[in-house]
C-alpha cells in the first residue's frame, strides 16, 4: 500500500496514514461517508447524476448543482421521472472491495449523505445487524441493541413518496425544506456521539461536493460547541489544497487518499490482536445479541457486592444481597417455585404495587431455581426484548434436556414482545423454559395479552406482608449485624411482640412502610425533604427534575438531563458525586454513551415530585421541556414517549385534554412512526367531541400504518359519540349512525375476534342502541361474542367486562321500566 500524508493540526509536520490508524479506536469513532466512500463500489458521483438529469430532461447543466437541476427537472416533467432516472444509476450496485470489511469493526455510529445501499449490503453479507434511519418514521424502538446504526442524511434510494413510502429521497430544494426537522435530529445525534475522546472521520470524494462541505461545517460547529478534545479527520479522494488549508486552520486534519487505503491500514492494525472465539459453554455465546440486555445470574453472584444499605434505602435486593442473607423469604417466591415444579405451565406473572418487593421476590425465585439446576437470566428493562433470540436459547435448552428461567421486570413495557415470546415457546413445546414477569395490576390488567398467557400461565399477587413474613423480617433484622446496626433506636427498644404489633397495626403490614418504620420512626416525607434541603442549589435542581421525570414514567438518562438543564459533560462527575446515594448512574448502552439515572426508590421520587412540582403549570412545563429535548434516535427516548402516554402517569395527570393534545402533537412531530401518541390523541379528540378532527386523525393513521385493532375500536366509539352527543340530530338520523356503527363493529370483531377492547366497543354500541331503540339485539350479539372470547382467552379482565356490561344493561332496563311506569307494584 502506498503511503500518503496527513497535515497535522498545526500544518507543520505530515504524519503517515499508519500513524493515524494507530490512534483510532473504532468503538470511539464516528464515520461520516460522502460520495467518495461509494465510488469504489460503482456508485455515481454527484457530477454523474447532474449529467444524467441534464441529458434526460434537456436542461443545460452549466453552474447548476444536483438540488437545482433536480428541481427544474421535476417542474418540467414529474418527480416520478426524476427518481426513475436517478435509480437507474444505482441499479444492481453491490458492496465491493474494502467496504466489505466495514462490518468487522464496532463503529460508534455511521452517517452518510449517499442514497445507495452499499453499507447495508456489506453488513448483510457479513451477517451483521444494522439499523438504518432514512426518515423520521424510523425513529422507534429497535429490537437489536447490538445493531450498528446507519443514519442516512439524504434518505435512501429504494424509498420515496412516489412509491407511497413515508421516506423521501432528498434531492431537490423542496425535499430539503420538507425534511429539515429529520436532518436536525440526525445532527443532534451526531452531537450526542461526539463526546470527549471520540473521533469523527469524514470520507468523501471532493470538497467541491456541497453536501460534503455542509456536513464538515456542521461537524466543526458541533465539536467546537462541545469543547471536545477529540479531532475531526477528513479523508479526500481529490486534492484541494486551498480549501484543505482553510479547514486545517479550524482544527480539521486533512488527508488525501481513498477508502481502500484506510480500510487496508485498519486491517493491518487489527490483525495482530484479533480475539479468539470464546468457547465458554455459556448459552448466550450462541445469541450474542442478548448480552447487552441480559444479566446472567451466575455472573451476578459476587459476595463483595452484597450491601445492607439496599434494604435500608428501598432498592430491590440484588442477587448477592439475597444469597448473602440480607433479605427474608417471601411466601410468593416459594409458591412460584413450586408452581414451576408441579406444572407443565411455564409463565408466572407477579403483580403488586410499587414498593411491595416484587423484584426482590422474583429474584428469590430465580435463585431457588438456580439451586435446582436451572440456567437463569434477567432481562435489563432499559433494553429491547429480543424474543426470537430467547426462543433459540429455549430450543437449545430443550435439545440438551436442561431447564432455564428468565425474569422480565416491568413486563408491561415489553408487552408485544412478551406476547410473541410466550406464543413461540408454546408452539415449540419449550415448557422447560420458565418465564416470570412482574408488573402492577394497573399496568397489566388493561392491556391485551395473548390467550397462551392464560392457558400456559398463572397470576400471583403480592401486597401486604403475611404473618410468617413479618416474623421472618423481624428475625432478619435481629440476627444480621449489618441490618441491626441500621435499626432506629426507638423501634429497636421495643420487645419483639411490640415490634410485631406495631408493624401490623400501624403499618397494616405494607412492605415499604414496614421497612421504613423499622429503620426510621419519623414521617418519611420529612426525611426526604430535609435531605433535599441539605443539597446545593444545582444539585437540588437535578434531584427534582430526575425525580419528577422518573415518577412520570420517563426513562431518565444522562444525555437527556444534560439537554434539559444545559449541563456540560465535564461537570457530570462532580454533580453525581454531590448526589451520591440519592441518584445512581448505571449502564444502558455505553457504546452509544447512554447511562441511566434513577432515584433510589420510586416512592421517594413521588415524594420529591409531589412537593417540587405541585403546581400543574410547572408539570406541564416539565413535560414540554422533556418532549422538546427528546432525541428519537435513542431507543431509551422513544420509550420515554410511550411512557408519557401511559394511562396511569405522564400526561394523564393533566386534566385538560386540550393541553394533553398539544403535547401529543409535539411527540408525533418528533417520532411520527410511534403509534401510541396517535392513539391517545384520537381518544382525546373523541372525548372532547371534536369528531371531524378525530376522523381525520384515524384516516391519516390508517394511511401511514394500515388498519389495526385500536383504530377499529376508535371508529366504533367515534360513531357512537356522533350518534349520541351531536346536538340537533333527528332520532332517525341517530339510529342510522348507530346502524352504520353496527356494520363496522361486525366486521371488526371478525378481524379481531379476541381483542377485548374491540369487543368492549361493540358492547358499548349495544347499550347505546338499547337506550335509543329499546332493543337488546345488538347488545346480545356483542355479549355472545365477548363470552366466546372469555372462554377462548382466559383473561380475568374479560370476565370482569362481561359482569360489568351485564350490570349496565340491567340498570338501563330498570330505568326503562321506571320511565314507563311498569315497576313498583300493580
Amino acid at each position: 500500500m502506498d503511503d500518503f500524508y496527513i497535515a497535522n493540526l498545526g500544518g507543520t509536520m505530515p504524519v503517515s496514514l499508519l500513524e493515524l490508524i494507530g490512534d483510532i479506536n473504532p468503538g470511539q469513532t464516528v464515520l461520516v461517508f460522502g460520495a467518495g466512500a461509494s465510488v469504489p463500489s460503482g456508485a455515481p458521483s454527484v457530477a454523474d447524476l447532474v449529467q444524467d438529469i441534464s441529458q434526460e430532461f434537456r436542461i443545460e447543466s452549466g453552474g447548476l448543482n444536483l438540488r437545482e437541476i433536480s428541481g427544474l427537472a421535476e417542474q418540467k416533467r414529474s418527480r416520478q421521472d426524476v427518481i426513475s432516472i436517478v435509480r437507474k444509476r444505482f441499479s444492481g450496485l453491490r458492496a465491493k472491495g474494502s467496504i466489505l470489511n466495514l462490518p468487522l469493526y464496532g463503529w460508534k455510529s455511521i452517517f452518510t449523505t449517499n442514497y445507495d445501499e452499499i453499507v447495508e449490503d456489506a453488513y448483510k453479507r457479513a451477517g451483521r445487524s444494522i439499523k438504518v434511519f432514512s426518515s423520521n418514521f424510523d425513529f422507534t424502538v429497535q429490537s437489536d441493541p447490538n445493531a450498528a446504526k446507519l443514519f442516512k442524511i439524504h434518505g435512501t434510494i429504494d424509498k420515496d413518496v412516489v412509491d407511497g413510502s413515508l421516506s423521501r429521497i432528498i434531492i431537490t430544494d423542496g425535499d430539503y425544506d420538507l425534511t429539515e426537522e429529520y436532518r436536525e435530529v440526525l445532527y443532534d445525534r451526531l452531537k450526542a456521539d461526539i463526546s470527549p475522546g471520540v473521533r469523527v472521520l469524514i470520507i468523501g470524494q471532493s470538497l467541491a461536493d456541497q453536501d460534503l462541505r455542509d456536513v464538515i461545517q456542521r461537524s466543526i460547529a458541533i465539536n467546537q460547541k462541545m469543547h471536545n478534545q477529540g479531532r475531526i479527520g477528513l479523508l479526500l479522494y481529490e486534492r484541494d489544497e486551498n480549501r484543505a488549508q482553510l479547514l486545517e486552520s479550524r482544527g480539521v486534519r486533512v488527508a488525501y487518499g481513498g477508502l481502500d487505503d484506510f480500510i487496508a491500514a485498519l486491517a493491518l492494525k487489527a490483525q495482530d490482536h484479533a480475539p479468539a472465539q470464546s468457547r465458554s459453554g455459556d448459552l448466550l455465546d450462541s445469541q450474542v445479541v442478548l448480552r447487552p440486555g441480559t444479566k446472567s445470574i451466575d455472573d451476578e453472584l459476587k459476595p463483595e457486592q452484597a450491601n445492607a444499605s439496599a434494604v435500608f434505602n428501598g432498592w430491590p435486593a440484588n442477587y448477592s444481597d439475597i444469597s448473602g442473607g440480607l433479605t427474608f423469604d417471601r411466601v410468593v417466591a416459594g409458591e412460584i417455585t413450586e408452581y414451576y415444579s408441579d406444572s407443565e405451565k411455564f409463565v408466572a406473572v407477579l403483580l403488586g404495587a410499587s414498593g411491595v418487593g416484587k423484584t426482590t421476590a422474583a429474584r428469590q425465585v430465580l435463585l431457588k431455581l438456580r439451586g435446582r439446576g436451572y440456567d437463569c437470566w434477567e432481562h435489563k428493562g432499559e433494553h429491547p426484548l429480543n424474543e426470537r433470540a430467547w426462543v433459540e436459547i429455549a430450543k437449545r435448552l430443550k435439545i440438551q434436556s436442561k431447564m432455564g428461567a428468565l425474569l422480565i421486570d416491568d413486563a408491561h413495557t415489553h408487552l408485544y414482545e412478551v406476547n410473541e415470546l410466550v406464543d413461540r415457546l408454546a408452539s415449540e413445546g419449550c415448557t422447560n423454559f420458565k418465564l416470570i414477569f412482574t408488573s402492577t395490576r394497573s399496568h397489566w390488567g388493561p392491556r391485551v395479552k395473548t390467550p397462551t398467557m392464560f392457558s400456559m400461565g398463572s397470576e400471583f399477587y403480592i401486597s401486604q406482608l403475611s404473618s410468617k413474613e413479618i416474623d421472618n423480617l423481624l428475625t432478619l433484622v435481629e440476627t444480621v449485624p449489618e441490618l441491626r446496626s441500621l435499626v432506629e433506636s426507638g423501634f429497636g427498644g421495643f420487645s419483639r411482640y411490640e415490634r410485631r404489633r406495631r408493624l401490623i397495626d400501624r403499618c397494616e403490614a405494607d412492605m415499604f412502610v414496614c421497612m421504613k418504620n423499622i429503620f426510621a420512626s419519623e414521617k418519611y416525607d420529612d426525611i426526604i425533604l430535609r435531605e433535599y434541603g441539605t443539597l446545593s442549589v444545582d444539585n437540588q435542581d437535578i434531584y427534582r427534575y430526575v425525580a419528577a421525570m422518573e415518577y412520570a414514567g420517563i426513562r431518565v438518562h444522562r444525555q437527556l438531563v444534560m439537554r434539559i438543564l444545559g449541563l456540560q459533560a465535564n461537570a457530570i462527575s462532580a454533580l453525581l458525586s454531590g448526589l451520591a446515594d440519592i441518584i445512581t448512574e448505571y449502564d444502558v448502552n455505553p457504546r452509544e454513551g447512554v447511562y441511566g439515572w434513577r432515584v433510589r426508590h420510586n416512592v421517594i421520587a413521588g415524594i420529591v415530585a409531589k412537593y417540587k412540582f405541585y403546581d400543574l403549570d410547572k408539570l406541564i412545563e416539565l413535560f414540554g421541556r422533556v418532549i422538546d429535548h427528546i432525541s428519537p434516535t435513542f431507543d431509551i427516548e422513544i420509550r420515554t414517549i410511550r411512557e408519557l402516554c401511559n394511562i396511569e402517569s405522564g400526561l394523564s395527570v393533566i386534566p385538560d385534554k386540550s393541553v394533553q393534545n398539544q403535547l401529543l402533537r409535539r411527540m408525533m412531530s418528533i417520532a411520527p412512526g410511534e403509534r401510541v401518541p396517535r392513539h391517545r390523541l384520537i381518544r382525546n379528540l373523541i372525548d372532547l367531541g371534536e369528531f371531524e378532527k378525530a376522523e381525520s386523525e384515524i384516516r391519516i393513521f390508517e394511511k401511514d400504518f394500515g388498519k389495526e385493532a385500536p383504530t377499529a375500536r376508535y371508529r366504533i366509539l367515534l360513531m357512537i359519540a356522533r350518534a349520541t352527543e351531536t346536538p340537533g340530530l333527528a332520532q332517525e338520523d341517530r339510529m342510522v349512525i348507530l346502524q352504520q356503527a353496527r356494520e363496522l363493529a361486525s366486521g371488526a370483531v371478525v378481524r379481531y375476534e379476541t381483542n377485548k377492547y374491540v369487543l368492549g366497543a361493540y358492547c358499548e354500541l349495544g347499550i347505546e342502541t338499547f337506550k335509543l331503540t329499546g332493543s337488546h339485539e345488538v347488545f346480545d350479539e356483542a355479549m355472545k361474542l365477548l363470552k366466546r372470547a372469555e372462554s377462548r382467552v382466559g383473561d380475568p379482565d374479560v370476565t370482569k367486562m362481561v359482569v360489568r356490561y351485564q350490570r349496565r344493561i340491567s340498570g338501563q332496563s330498570v330505568v326503562d321500566r321506571d320511565s314507563t311506569g311498569l315497576s313498583g307494584g300493580k
